[in-house]
């Protein structure tokens, strides 16, 4: 009975995976609080004029800056955002423009662009289409009054409410077409016009994936980070080493399996109830599990 407990608590042990609630972080992955009681901690970090220059324990272009309000700010290509929102277990996290902020008529100013960056929309997203200073004038629409222009008149529309309106004519008798990202909850489809300000101010969520070029080093339970001077990826791990692929001793899902294809197979005649077929089929989903989340 001892043989079969200790099994066990080995794969109990082995499947356990840290990086969703970090329960364990090195000193190199140090967590930070910008004041608003928002833990920032891997994969993001903190990115301010005490960051190493030459090195951190993140993923590239997560680390978030500090506002003199308290809230933690994260760029994208093309704007600043401030970061409401982090659920580590779902890996998303929540945006609000800091152009909208406060504001209860915002005037959208760019589409939402993600580049190279390991992230994704989430589903519980909606796109507002924004028309800017429209010389035409459709009967089916009516105008956002606040974000018109002497006889110039502005319009917001969905997909799921567009009534029936020509798009290509609203571009090109539009100056500006600009797409804003909301949370679909926030939006009620029949008092558009009046809710998309408190809307925009509640931001949008994205979703984020475990970048490919931090497989093994995550696989191995160390946490990704990057070399500024050397211009590769790191590896932090648990005991404090920062290695440049995974922390050693730890990785190596193959060599588990043919160490249990193998080597094994006169420990497993120990167990009638557990064959070698079945714990190779284990470790297969094991791995395609850790894979399925790279991008």
């Amino acid at each position: 009975m001892l043989l079969p407990l200790f099994f066990l608590i080995f794969l109990s042990l082995f499947f356990m995976n840290t990086h969703g609630n970090n329960t364990f972080l090195p000193s190199t992955c140090p967590s930070h609080d910008c004041g608003n009681g928002l833990e920032i901690r891997y994969p993001f970090w903190h990115n301010d004029s005490d960051t190493p220059n030459n090195h951190y324990c993140g993923y590239p272009h997560f680390g978030l800056r500090c506002a003199d309000n308290g809230q933690p700010i994260f760029s994208l290509p093309n704007d600043n955002f401030y970061v409401k929102n982090i659920n580590y277990d779902d890996y998303t996290f929540t945006l609000v423009d800091i152009d909208v902020v406060d504001q209860t008529c915002p005037r959208a100013r760019h589409n939402l662009t993600l580049g190279t960056l390991p992230l994704y929309h989430s589903d519980l997203n909606l796109n507002l289409s924004f028309y800017f200073n429209c010389s035409s004038h459709p009967s089916n629409l009516t105008p956002v009054k606040c974000l018109g222009s002497n006889d110039l008149r502005s319009y917001v529309v969905t997909e799921e409410n567009d009534d029936g309106v020509d798009k290509s004519d609203l571009v090109i008798s539009c100056e500006e077409k600009v797409e804003a990202t909301v949370m679909k909850r926030e939006i009620n489809m029949n008092d558009l016009i009046s809710g998309f300000g408190a809307a925009m101010n509640k931001g949008f969520v994205l979703d984020w994936r475990r970048m490919r070029e931090c497989g093994a080093c995550e696989a191995s339970q160390g946490f990704c980070g990057y070399s500024n001077a050397a211009h590769e990826f790191l590896c932090f791990c648990k005991n404090g080493q920062i290695g440049k692929d995974h922390c050693l001793g730890m990785y190596s899902i193959t060599l588990v399996l043919v160490y249990f294809n193998v080597v094994a197979p006169c420990f497993f005649n120990c167990l009638p109830n557990i064959s070698c077929p079945s714990l190779h089929l284990i470790f297969i989903l094991f791995e395609n599990d850790v894979n399925s989340r790279y991008i």
